[in-house]
Protein backbone atom coordinates (compact mmCIF):
# COMPACT_ATOMS: atom_id res chain seq x y z
CA UNK A 1 0.00 0.00 0.00
CA UNK A 2 1.18 3.60 -0.70
CA UNK A 3 1.50 5.94 1.79
CA UNK A 4 -0.15 9.35 1.62
CA UNK A 5 -0.97 12.66 3.79
CA UNK A 6 -3.93 13.27 5.49
CA UNK A 7 -4.59 16.79 5.12
CA UNK A 8 -7.02 15.74 2.51
CA UNK A 9 -9.36 13.80 5.43
CA UNK A 10 -11.60 16.60 5.48
CA UNK A 11 -15.02 16.95 7.29
CA UNK A 12 -16.32 15.64 11.03
CA UNK A 13 -15.45 18.33 12.96
CA UNK A 14 -16.61 18.62 16.21
CA UNK A 15 -19.65 20.25 17.05
CA UNK A 16 -19.14 23.49 19.71
CA UNK A 17 -22.20 24.25 22.11
CA UNK A 18 -24.50 26.49 20.46
CA UNK A 19 -23.86 29.92 21.93
CA UNK A 20 -26.71 30.26 25.06
CA UNK A 21 -28.14 34.07 25.71
CA UNK A 22 -28.39 35.10 29.71
CA UNK A 23 -31.67 36.97 29.96
CA UNK A 24 -31.82 40.53 31.50
CA UNK A 25 -32.03 41.22 34.57
CA UNK A 26 -35.48 43.05 35.79
CA UNK A 27 -35.62 46.58 36.69
CA UNK A 28 -36.89 46.51 40.13
CA UNK A 29 -35.52 47.26 43.85
CA UNK A 30 -34.69 43.48 43.93
CA UNK A 31 -31.79 43.95 41.52
CA UNK A 32 -28.89 44.88 44.02
CA UNK A 33 -30.02 41.42 45.67
CA UNK A 34 -29.94 39.50 42.59
CA UNK A 35 -26.42 41.35 41.82
CA UNK A 36 -25.39 39.77 45.10
CA UNK A 37 -26.50 36.35 44.84
CA UNK A 38 -25.28 36.72 41.11
CA UNK A 39 -21.53 37.31 42.80
CA UNK A 40 -21.75 34.16 45.34
CA UNK A 41 -23.07 32.14 42.72
CA UNK A 42 -19.93 33.05 40.32
CA UNK A 43 -18.01 32.58 43.71
CA UNK A 44 -18.83 29.46 44.61
CA UNK A 45 -19.01 28.01 40.39
CA UNK A 46 -15.11 29.11 39.72
CA UNK A 47 -13.71 26.04 40.72
CA UNK A 48 -15.96 24.28 38.11
CA UNK A 49 -15.08 26.61 35.45
CA UNK A 50 -11.69 26.20 36.64
CA UNK A 51 -11.89 22.83 35.61
CA UNK A 52 -14.16 22.70 32.48
CA UNK A 53 -11.15 25.15 31.35
CA UNK A 54 -8.68 22.76 32.13
CA UNK A 55 -10.64 19.93 30.50
CA UNK A 56 -10.73 21.82 27.17
CA UNK A 57 -7.41 22.75 27.41
CA UNK A 58 -6.16 19.28 27.69
CA UNK A 59 -8.18 17.69 25.16
CA UNK A 60 -6.99 20.55 22.97
CA UNK A 61 -4.03 19.73 24.11
CA UNK A 62 -4.06 15.57 22.95
CA UNK A 63 -5.94 16.44 19.91
CA UNK A 64 -2.80 18.70 19.08
CA UNK A 65 -0.24 16.17 19.38
CA UNK A 66 -2.01 12.96 18.33
CA UNK A 67 -2.73 15.25 14.90
CA UNK A 68 1.42 16.22 14.59
CA UNK A 69 2.32 12.53 15.35
CA UNK A 70 -0.34 11.32 12.56
CA UNK A 71 2.50 10.84 9.66
CA UNK A 72 5.57 10.07 11.83
CA UNK A 73 4.55 8.23 14.79
CA UNK A 74 0.62 6.63 14.35
CA UNK A 75 0.97 4.22 17.14
CA UNK A 76 1.38 7.60 19.43
CA UNK A 77 -1.26 9.25 17.17
CA UNK A 78 -3.65 6.38 18.08
CA UNK A 79 -2.88 6.77 21.63
CA UNK A 80 -3.89 9.96 21.86
CA UNK A 81 -7.10 10.29 19.77
CA UNK A 82 -7.76 7.35 22.41
CA UNK A 83 -7.39 9.44 25.04
CA UNK A 84 -8.83 12.52 23.30
CA UNK A 85 -12.29 10.16 22.53
CA UNK A 86 -12.75 9.16 26.16
CA UNK A 87 -13.07 12.90 26.54
CA UNK A 88 -15.18 13.53 23.69
CA UNK A 89 -16.93 10.48 22.43
CA UNK A 90 -18.64 12.03 19.53
CA UNK A 91 -16.08 13.85 17.97
CA UNK A 92 -16.27 12.38 14.13
CA UNK A 93 -12.83 13.67 13.11
CA UNK A 94 -11.29 11.98 16.02
CA UNK A 95 -12.63 8.88 15.05
CA UNK A 96 -11.83 8.74 11.43
CA UNK A 97 -8.01 10.08 12.55
CA UNK A 98 -7.53 7.51 14.96
CA UNK A 99 -8.83 4.85 12.39
CA UNK A 100 -6.65 6.32 9.67
CA UNK A 101 -3.50 5.56 12.30
CA UNK A 102 -4.89 1.94 13.00
CA UNK A 103 -5.12 1.61 9.60
CA UNK A 104 -1.30 2.60 8.84
CA UNK A 105 -0.44 0.07 11.80
CA UNK A 106 -2.00 -2.65 10.18
CA UNK A 107 -4.57 -3.09 12.80
CA UNK A 108 -7.29 -3.47 11.03
CA UNK A 109 -10.01 -4.53 12.94
CA UNK A 110 -9.86 -2.13 15.03
CA UNK A 111 -9.23 0.65 12.82
CA UNK A 112 -12.80 -0.73 10.79
CA UNK A 113 -14.10 -0.14 13.99
CA UNK A 114 -13.07 3.35 14.66
CA UNK A 115 -14.17 4.08 11.10
CA UNK A 116 -17.13 2.97 11.37
CA UNK A 117 -18.13 4.88 14.38
CA UNK A 118 -16.43 8.32 12.49
CA UNK A 119 -18.91 8.04 9.54
CA UNK A 120 -21.71 7.04 11.88
CA UNK A 121 -21.15 10.77 13.03
CA UNK A 122 -20.29 12.46 9.85
CA UNK A 123 -21.74 10.03 7.52
CA UNK A 124 -20.64 12.71 4.28
CA UNK A 125 -17.36 12.42 4.52
CA UNK A 126 -16.22 10.38 1.83
CA UNK A 127 -12.65 10.04 2.36
CA UNK A 128 -13.94 8.29 5.27
CA UNK A 129 -15.79 5.49 3.78
CA UNK A 130 -13.50 4.92 1.52
CA UNK A 131 -10.44 4.30 4.27
CA UNK A 132 -13.26 2.26 5.75
CA UNK A 133 -13.55 0.22 2.69
CA UNK A 134 -9.78 -0.14 2.40
CA UNK A 135 -9.73 -1.36 6.44
CA UNK A 136 -12.97 -4.12 5.37
CA UNK A 137 -10.83 -5.43 2.54
CA UNK A 138 -7.76 -6.50 4.71
CA UNK A 139 -10.73 -8.25 6.35
CA UNK A 140 -11.57 -9.89 3.63
CA UNK A 141 -15.10 -8.64 3.81
CA UNK A 142 -14.90 -7.81 0.41
CA UNK A 143 -18.59 -7.45 -0.58
CA UNK A 144 -19.19 -4.82 2.34
CA UNK A 145 -15.49 -2.83 1.45
CA UNK A 146 -16.53 -2.70 -2.33
CA UNK A 147 -19.95 -0.92 -0.62
CA UNK A 148 -18.33 1.14 1.15
CA UNK A 149 -15.32 2.12 -1.67
CA UNK A 150 -18.32 3.64 -3.73
CA UNK A 151 -19.90 5.32 -1.36
CA UNK A 152 -16.95 6.88 -0.30
CA UNK A 153 -16.28 7.56 -4.49
CA UNK A 154 -19.68 9.33 -4.87
CA UNK A 155 -19.43 11.42 -1.91
CA UNK A 156 -15.88 12.50 -3.39
CA UNK A 157 -12.17 11.29 -2.57
CA UNK A 158 -10.79 14.93 -2.49
CA UNK A 159 -7.65 15.82 -3.94
CA UNK A 160 -4.97 14.15 -2.66
CA UNK A 161 -4.14 11.39 -5.91
CA UNK A 162 -2.20 8.61 -3.87
CA UNK A 163 -5.35 8.33 -1.74
CA UNK A 164 -7.47 8.06 -4.58
CA UNK A 165 -4.82 5.88 -6.29
CA UNK A 166 -4.80 3.43 -3.23
CA UNK A 167 -8.49 3.11 -2.94
CA UNK A 168 -9.03 3.00 -6.58
CA UNK A 169 -6.32 0.01 -7.52
CA UNK A 170 -7.86 -1.93 -3.61
CA UNK A 171 -11.57 -1.74 -5.02
CA UNK A 172 -9.75 -3.23 -8.79
CA UNK A 173 -8.23 -5.64 -7.50
CA UNK A 174 -11.10 -6.96 -5.96
CA UNK A 175 -13.11 -7.20 -8.76
CA UNK A 176 -10.41 -9.09 -10.48
CA UNK A 177 -10.41 -11.90 -7.91
CA UNK A 178 -14.27 -12.51 -8.83
CA UNK A 179 -13.58 -11.73 -12.33
CA UNK A 180 -15.15 -8.85 -13.22
CA UNK A 181 -12.25 -7.04 -15.25
CA UNK A 182 -14.97 -4.75 -16.76
CA UNK A 183 -15.77 -3.18 -13.22
CA UNK A 184 -12.01 -3.37 -12.38
CA UNK A 185 -11.08 -1.68 -15.80
CA UNK A 186 -13.97 1.61 -14.79
CA UNK A 187 -11.91 1.64 -11.48
CA UNK A 188 -8.83 2.23 -12.90
CA UNK A 189 -10.03 4.97 -15.90
CA UNK A 190 -10.15 7.61 -13.79
CA UNK A 191 -6.82 7.55 -12.72
CA UNK A 192 -5.74 8.22 -16.14
CA UNK A 193 -6.82 11.91 -15.87
CA UNK A 194 -3.57 12.27 -13.40
CA UNK A 195 -0.06 12.45 -14.49
CA UNK A 196 2.58 9.41 -14.37
CA UNK A 197 1.55 5.70 -14.59
CA UNK A 198 2.12 4.16 -11.27
CA UNK A 199 3.31 0.53 -10.99
CA UNK A 200 0.23 -1.16 -9.27
CA UNK A 201 -2.50 1.00 -11.55
CA UNK A 202 -0.57 -0.92 -14.51
CA UNK A 203 -0.59 -3.89 -13.06
CA UNK A 204 -4.53 -4.49 -12.41
CA UNK A 205 -5.00 -2.92 -15.84
CA UNK A 206 -2.67 -6.23 -17.49
CA UNK A 207 -4.63 -8.48 -15.18
CA UNK A 208 -7.88 -6.83 -16.58
CA UNK A 209 -7.47 -6.98 -20.05
CA UNK A 210 -6.01 -10.28 -20.02
CA UNK A 211 -8.53 -11.56 -17.96
CA UNK A 212 -6.91 -13.53 -14.90
CA UNK A 213 -8.35 -13.16 -11.38
CA UNK A 214 -4.95 -13.84 -9.73
CA UNK A 215 -3.09 -12.26 -7.72
CA UNK A 216 0.84 -11.33 -8.94
CA UNK A 217 2.73 -13.14 -7.01
CA UNK A 218 1.09 -16.28 -7.77
CA UNK A 219 2.17 -15.92 -11.70
CA UNK A 220 4.57 -17.64 -13.09
CA UNK A 221 7.48 -15.10 -14.03
CA UNK A 222 6.45 -15.07 -17.70
CA UNK A 223 2.96 -14.61 -16.76
CA UNK A 224 4.43 -11.53 -14.55
CA UNK A 225 6.43 -9.90 -17.75
CA UNK A 226 2.97 -10.69 -19.94
CA UNK A 227 1.13 -8.63 -17.49
CA UNK A 228 3.61 -6.12 -16.97
CA UNK A 229 3.42 -5.14 -20.89
CA UNK A 230 -0.21 -5.42 -21.44
CA UNK A 231 -0.97 -2.78 -18.05
CA UNK A 232 1.91 -0.48 -19.55
CA UNK A 233 -0.04 -1.04 -23.09
CA UNK A 234 -3.57 -0.42 -21.58
CA UNK A 235 -2.36 2.47 -19.34
CA UNK A 236 -0.75 4.21 -22.22
CA UNK A 237 -4.00 3.67 -24.20
CA UNK A 238 -6.56 5.33 -20.87
CA UNK A 239 -4.42 7.91 -20.79
CA UNK A 240 -4.12 8.69 -24.49
CA UNK A 241 -0.40 8.26 -26.08
CA UNK A 242 -1.73 6.11 -28.83
CA UNK A 243 1.85 5.68 -30.16
CA UNK A 244 3.12 4.24 -27.34
CA UNK A 245 -0.36 2.34 -26.63
CA UNK A 246 -0.03 0.80 -30.23
CA UNK A 247 4.37 0.13 -30.33
CA UNK A 248 3.09 -1.59 -26.64
CA UNK A 249 0.38 -3.91 -28.09
CA UNK A 250 2.75 -4.65 -30.77
CA UNK A 251 5.45 -5.49 -28.78
CA UNK A 252 3.06 -7.79 -26.31
CA UNK A 253 1.61 -9.65 -29.57
CA UNK A 254 5.15 -10.30 -31.17
CA UNK A 255 6.45 -11.43 -27.62
CA UNK A 256 3.56 -13.72 -25.92
CA UNK A 257 1.46 -14.81 -29.33
CA UNK A 258 0.62 -17.59 -27.06
CA UNK A 259 0.69 -16.38 -23.79
CA UNK A 260 -3.75 -16.59 -22.58
CA UNK A 261 -5.48 -13.49 -23.16
CA UNK A 262 -2.92 -11.62 -25.48
CA UNK A 263 -4.98 -11.96 -28.48
CA UNK A 264 -8.08 -10.97 -26.39
CA UNK A 265 -6.40 -7.80 -24.90
CA UNK A 266 -5.23 -6.61 -28.49
CA UNK A 267 -9.04 -7.44 -29.69
CA UNK A 268 -10.09 -5.00 -26.84
CA UNK A 269 -7.62 -2.57 -28.19
CA UNK A 270 -8.96 -2.46 -31.72
CA UNK A 271 -12.52 -2.42 -31.16
CA UNK A 272 -12.32 1.25 -31.17
CA UNK A 273 -10.99 1.44 -34.75
CA UNK A 274 -11.15 -2.24 -36.12
CA UNK A 275 -14.03 -4.48 -35.51
CA UNK A 276 -13.33 -6.82 -38.04
CA UNK A 277 -9.40 -7.33 -37.07
CA UNK A 278 -11.34 -7.03 -33.10
CA UNK A 279 -13.23 -10.34 -33.81
CA UNK A 280 -10.17 -12.05 -35.45
CA UNK A 281 -8.14 -11.32 -32.46
CA UNK A 282 -10.62 -12.61 -30.24
CA UNK A 283 -11.01 -16.00 -32.37
CA UNK A 284 -7.33 -16.41 -32.00
CA UNK A 285 -7.86 -16.59 -28.10
CA UNK A 286 -10.74 -18.84 -28.87
CA UNK A 287 -8.32 -21.31 -31.02
CA UNK A 288 -5.51 -20.73 -28.65
CA UNK A 289 -7.38 -20.74 -24.84
CA UNK A 290 -10.76 -22.25 -25.81
CA UNK A 291 -11.99 -21.77 -22.61
CA UNK A 292 -11.41 -17.50 -22.28
CA UNK A 293 -15.02 -16.78 -21.40
CA UNK A 294 -14.43 -12.44 -21.69
CA UNK A 295 -13.44 -13.38 -25.45
CA UNK A 296 -16.41 -15.91 -26.30
CA UNK A 297 -18.87 -12.95 -25.05
CA UNK A 298 -17.82 -10.13 -26.93
CA UNK A 299 -17.40 -12.47 -29.82
CA UNK A 300 -21.34 -13.52 -29.40
CA UNK A 301 -21.43 -9.54 -29.39
CA UNK A 302 -19.75 -8.14 -32.09
CA UNK A 303 -21.54 -11.45 -34.38
CA UNK A 304 -24.65 -9.93 -33.27
CA UNK A 305 -23.83 -6.55 -34.73
CA UNK A 306 -22.58 -8.00 -37.64
CA UNK A 307 -25.89 -9.66 -38.76
CA UNK A 308 -24.22 -13.20 -38.32
CA UNK A 309 -27.13 -14.28 -35.34
CA UNK A 310 -26.06 -18.29 -35.65
CA UNK A 311 -22.79 -17.61 -35.31
CA UNK A 312 -23.37 -15.56 -32.20
CA UNK A 313 -25.75 -18.09 -30.45
CA UNK A 314 -22.80 -20.85 -30.98
CA UNK A 315 -20.37 -18.63 -29.42
CA UNK A 316 -22.58 -17.21 -26.27
CA UNK A 317 -24.10 -20.82 -25.69
CA UNK A 318 -20.08 -21.71 -25.39
CA UNK A 319 -19.78 -18.74 -23.23
CA UNK A 320 -23.13 -19.74 -20.84
CA UNK A 321 -21.11 -22.81 -19.85
CA UNK A 322 -18.09 -21.64 -18.60
CA UNK A 323 -18.48 -17.49 -17.37
CA UNK A 324 -18.95 -16.70 -13.67
CA UNK A 325 -22.32 -16.36 -12.41
CA UNK A 326 -22.45 -13.13 -12.01
CA UNK A 327 -22.32 -12.83 -16.29
CA UNK A 328 -24.87 -15.30 -16.85
CA UNK A 329 -28.04 -12.79 -17.50
CA UNK A 330 -25.20 -11.15 -19.96
CA UNK A 331 -25.28 -14.29 -22.07
CA UNK A 332 -29.29 -14.78 -22.01
CA UNK A 333 -29.42 -10.92 -22.97
CA UNK A 334 -27.49 -11.30 -26.00
CA UNK A 335 -28.98 -14.49 -26.44
CA UNK A 336 -32.50 -13.24 -27.25
CA UNK A 337 -30.89 -10.40 -28.82
CA UNK A 338 -29.43 -13.58 -31.50
CA UNK A 339 -32.41 -15.03 -31.26
CA UNK A 340 -34.59 -12.22 -32.05
CA UNK A 341 -32.20 -11.60 -35.41
CA UNK A 342 -33.16 -15.00 -36.63
CA UNK A 343 -36.73 -14.30 -36.09
CA UNK A 344 -36.83 -17.07 -33.40
CA UNK A 345 -39.74 -15.03 -30.84
CA UNK A 346 -40.23 -17.37 -28.85
CA UNK A 347 -36.34 -18.53 -27.76
CA UNK A 348 -35.89 -14.91 -27.65
CA UNK A 349 -38.64 -14.18 -25.16
CA UNK A 350 -37.10 -16.84 -22.95
CA UNK A 351 -34.05 -15.83 -23.16
CA UNK A 352 -34.94 -12.60 -22.04
CA UNK A 353 -37.13 -13.24 -19.56
CA UNK A 354 -34.28 -15.25 -17.81
CA UNK A 355 -32.05 -12.30 -18.02
CA UNK A 356 -34.86 -10.14 -16.31
CA UNK A 357 -35.19 -12.53 -13.90
CA UNK A 358 -31.80 -12.62 -13.05
CA UNK A 359 -30.80 -8.55 -13.52
CA UNK A 360 -34.52 -6.70 -13.00
CA UNK A 361 -32.75 -3.81 -13.03
CA UNK A 362 -31.37 -3.45 -16.30
CA UNK A 363 -33.24 -1.12 -18.45
CA UNK A 364 -31.43 -2.79 -21.91
CA UNK A 365 -33.12 -6.24 -20.86
CA UNK A 366 -36.48 -4.66 -20.52
CA UNK A 367 -35.76 -2.80 -24.36
CA UNK A 368 -34.87 -6.27 -25.98
CA UNK A 369 -38.13 -7.99 -24.45
CA UNK A 370 -40.71 -4.78 -25.00
CA UNK A 371 -39.03 -5.63 -28.59
CA UNK A 372 -39.60 -9.72 -28.47
CA UNK A 373 -42.90 -9.60 -27.16
CA UNK A 374 -44.01 -6.94 -29.64
CA UNK A 375 -43.10 -8.54 -33.02
CA UNK A 376 -44.23 -12.28 -31.17
CA UNK A 377 -47.60 -10.08 -31.12
CA UNK A 378 -47.82 -9.95 -27.47
CA UNK A 379 -48.91 -6.20 -27.37
CA UNK A 380 -49.92 -5.70 -23.52
CA UNK A 381 -46.42 -7.70 -22.42
CA UNK A 382 -44.60 -5.59 -24.99
CA UNK A 383 -46.37 -2.34 -23.35
CA UNK A 384 -45.40 -3.58 -19.40
CA UNK A 385 -41.97 -3.64 -21.01
CA UNK A 386 -41.82 -1.03 -22.71
CA UNK A 387 -43.09 0.99 -19.50
CA UNK A 388 -40.63 -0.57 -17.81
CA UNK A 389 -37.63 0.37 -19.76
CA UNK A 390 -39.20 4.01 -19.97
CA UNK A 391 -39.09 4.56 -16.23
CA UNK A 392 -35.18 2.98 -16.08
CA UNK A 393 -33.50 4.93 -18.90
CA UNK A 394 -33.65 7.72 -18.08
CA UNK A 395 -31.72 6.80 -14.78
CA UNK A 396 -29.37 4.80 -16.26
CA UNK A 397 -28.97 5.60 -19.76
CA UNK A 398 -30.48 8.24 -21.36
CA UNK A 399 -30.47 7.32 -24.87
CA UNK A 400 -32.43 3.81 -24.17
CA UNK A 401 -29.60 1.36 -25.92
CA UNK A 402 -26.63 -0.43 -24.59
CA UNK A 403 -23.21 0.13 -25.38
CA UNK A 404 -20.62 -2.19 -26.64
CA UNK A 405 -18.27 -2.73 -23.34
CA UNK A 406 -15.37 -5.14 -23.35
CA UNK A 407 -17.82 -7.67 -22.69
CA UNK A 408 -20.74 -5.65 -21.20
CA UNK A 409 -22.18 -4.23 -18.13
CA UNK A 410 -21.86 -7.09 -14.76
CA UNK A 411 -24.20 -5.36 -12.69
CA UNK A 412 -23.81 -6.51 -8.45
CA UNK A 413 -23.47 -9.94 -8.18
Amino acid sequence: MWNWTWSDLEGGQSCPQPPFRRPEPAKSRLRPRLAALQLALLVLSAPAMRAQTSAKEQFDDLARRAQAALDSRPEESARLYKQALGMRPDWAEGWLYMGGALYRLGRFAEATDALRKGVELEPVVGTGWALLGLSESQLEDQDQALADIRKGEDLGLGSNIPFETAVRVRAAQLLIRSSAFDEALAQLQPLSKHPGNPLPVEEAMGLCVLAIPDDMAQLSPQRRAAVDLAGHAAWAFASQHPDEAAAAYRQLLAQYPNEPGVHYADGLYLMETDQEAALAEFQKEIRNNPKHWPALLVMGSIQIRQGAPEQAIESLRAALKIAPAKYHWLCHTDLGRAYLDSNNFEAAIAELENAARQMPSKANVHFFLAEAYRRAGRKADADRERAEFEKMKVEQDPLGVPALHPFGYAGNS
